[in-house]
C-alpha cells in the first residue's frame, strides 16, 4: 500500500491563512505509523481540476479535509472532484465534523469523519490499516458504507496533554508558522465556561463523559514544548498563545509565568477572560513578558451578554478589569460581535459606546453565526431565523449577517460592523504611532495630517486640473 498521507486544510475566503494547530498534533502519530506526510492548505478558490492535479502530484493513499463549518460548501466540492479515486480514502476532522458528522458525510464523497480529538482514533485507524483489519470499526469514527452511516462508539479524550508528542509544524510552509518573527502556539484543550455561542460545551458532549474536558499539560511539559519550538524557529520573537483559556488554572499559570520568565524570556500574547482576571495574575502577566491580553468583549448590552450569551459580568467589571490591564503597561485586544438573534440598534451601539470607554489598543468586530448544536443555533432554529442556503454560502465571520431579519436591520448590523472595524484599525495605527521614537512622530503625525488634507481635497483639486487642461486643449 503506497503509505502517503495528505492533510487538506481549509480555510478559503475566512480571513485565516495561519497553521492548523490540531493537525500539527497529528503529524507525529501518522510518521509513527509509517506514513509520509503532507499538507495542502488552501486559502482561496480553485478549480476542482487545480485541487485533482495538487493531490495527484502527492499520490496520496489517505486525504483528510480539515475545516469548520463555513468550510462546508468547499469541502463538498473538493471531495467530489476526489470521487474519481475511489482508491484513496477521504476523510474528515475539526470541528465542524464533530458538530454535525452526518451532514458533512452526506453531502461530501468522504468516506468517513472523526469526532472529537483525533490522536487516539487516528492511531487507530492507521493500525487497522497497517495490519489489513476492518478500517469502519474504528472508534472515534463515523462512516459511510452502501448509503447507510456506521457510528462507533466515540474515543475519550486524552487526559494527560503531557503523554502526547511535541506537534510537528514541519508540514506546513515556514513563513507560515512564523510570520513576521511571530510564532502562534497551541498548548491546552477546551474551555472551562459554557457560552452559548460558543462550540466549546458542545464538542465536550460528544465524549461518554466530560468531566476534565478543560486540560492544560503541565508547566515543565509546556515550557519544554516552548524551548523545543525555539530550537526549530530561531526567528521567533513574539509568540501568540491561541488557547483559549490559560489563566484558568490560575496556581498553574503563576507557577508557568515564573518559568517563561526564566527559560523562554520572549514577549507574548495571551486570551484571558475578565471574570479570572486579579492583581497577582496581571502581575504574573507582566514580568513575564505579556505584551497584549484578548479578551472577549461581544456585546456591550449586560442583559443580552447575560441572558443571551451566558457571560456573566457585568460592564463595569470589564472596564475596572480591563483598566487594570492596561495599567501594567499590557495592551488591550477585544473581540465583538453583532448580529446575535434579536438584537437591536441600541443595543449593537451600545457595544460600541463600551469600547470607547475601554480605549483597546487592538479590537475586532465580526457577524454572529450559529454554529451546530450550540444553544443559540437552536434558538434560531426554534424562532425560524436561519437561512441554511445563507449559511452555507458564508465562508467566514466578517461578510454579512447570517440570520434572518429585516433590509433594514441588516443594513444597520452591518454599518455597525464596518464602524467598528475602521474604529479599530485607527485605535491600532495610533498605537503602532506610539511606538515611534518622539522626533519621528511628530514627522509622521503631520505627514499624516498633510495626507488627510489631500485626500479631503483631492474632488476640487481634479476639478482644478480638469479646467486647466480644457484650457490648454483650447488654446491649442
Amino acid at each position: 500500500m503506497n503509505k502517503r498521507f495528505v492533510f487538506v486544510n481549509l480555510s478559503i475566503e475566512s480571513g485565516f491563512t495561519g497553521v492548523n494547530h490540531g493537525i500539527a498534533y497529528l503529524v507525529p502519530i501518522i510518521k509513527k505509523a509509517g506514513f509520509n506526510v503532507f499538507c495542502l492548505n488552501i486559502v482561496s478558490k480553485i478549480s476542482c481540476n487545480d485541487f485533482r492535479n495538487r493531490i495527484e502530484k502527492l499520490c496520496p493513499s489517505i486525504v483528510a479535509f480539515s475545516c469548520t463549518s463555513p468550510q462546508l460548501k468547499y469541502l463538498a466540492i473538493y471531495s467530489k472532484a476526489l470521487g474519481i479515486y475511489p482508491e484513496i480514502l477521504q476523510i474528515a476532522g475539526g470541528v465542524g465534523s464533530t458538530l454535525d458528522p452526518e451532514v458533512f458525510l452526506n453531502c461530501s464523497d468522504l468516506n468517513g469523519v472523526c469526532i472529537g480529538e483525533g490522536e487516539m482514533p487516528i492511531k487507530q485507524l492507521l493500525s487497522n490499516i497497517n495490519n489489513n483489519q476492518d478500517i469502519y470499526s474504528t472508534e472515534g469514527f463515523f462512516w459511510k458504507q452502501n448509503g447507510q452511516i456506521i457510528k462507533n462508539r466515540i474515543a475519550q479524550f486524552i487526559n494527560d496533554l503531557s503523554s502526547l508528542d511535541f506537534p510537528d509544524y514541519s508540514i506546513f510552509d515556514r513563513n507560515l508558522v512564523v510570520r513576521n518573527r511571530h510564532l502562534n502556539l497551541m498548548m491546552s484543550r477546551g474551555c472551562p465556561f459554557n457560552c452559548n455561542y460558543c462550540c466549546n460545551g458542545i464538542l465536550s458532549n460528544v465524549y461518554p463523559s466530560r468531566l476534565g474536558y478543560f486540560r492544560i499539560p503541565s508547566v515543565e511539559y509546556s515550557i519544554r514544548f516552548l524551548e523545543f519550538m525555539n530550537e526549530q524557529y530561531p526567528e521567533t520573537e513574539f509568540i501568540g498563545f491561541e488557547d483559549d483559556l490559560l489563566i484558568a488554572n490560575k496556581a498553574w499559570f503563576i507557577k508557568f509565568a515564573e518559568e517563561y520568565q526564566k527559560r523562554i524570556k520572549k514577549p507574548y500574547r495571551i486570551c484571558v477572560r475578565i471574570e479570572c482576571i486579579d492583581p497577582e495574575i496581571v502581575e504574573a502577566m507582566k514580568k513575564s513578558g505579556c505584551r497584549v491580553a484578548s479578551s472577549g468583549l461581544e456585546s456591550g448590552n449586560e442583559r443580552l451578554r447575560n441572558e443571551l450569551l451566558n457571560r456573566k459580568h457585568s460592564n463595569s467589571m470589564y472596564i475596572e478589569k480591563s483598566k487594570m490591564i492596561k495599567d501594567a503597561g499590557i495592551e488591550l485586544f477585544t473581540f465583538n460581535i453583532v448580529g446575535f438573534p434579536f438584537e437591536t440598534k441600541q443595543e449593537m451601539e451600545e457595544t460600541f459606546k463600551l469600547n470607547k470607554i475601554l480605549a483597546p489598543n487592538y479590537g475586532l468586530c465580526t457577524f454572529f453565526y450559529p454554529f451546530p448544536k450550540t444553544k443559540l443555533y437552536n434558538i434560531c432554529k426554534q424562532e425560524g431565523l436561519l437561512e441554511e442556503e445563507e449559511i452555507v454560502a458564508t465562508t467566514n465571520y466578517n461578510t454579512r449577517p447570517t440570520i434572518k431579519m429585516t433590509q433594514k436591520q441588516a443594513r444597520e448590523c452591518i454599518s455597525m460592523q464596518r464602524r467598528m472595524t475602521h474604529y479599530f484599525i485607527k485605535r491600532r495605527y495610533w498605537t503602532l504611532v506610539s511606538y515611534l521614537p518622539h522626533g519621528i512622530k511628530w514627522f509622521w503625525l503631520v505627514g499624516l495630517y498633510f495626507l488627510k488634507y489631500l485626500i479631503e481635497t483631492r474632488p476640487l483639486l481634479g476639478i482644478f486640473v480638469h479646467r486647466l487642461k480644457s484650457r490648454f486643449a483650447q488654446s491649442e
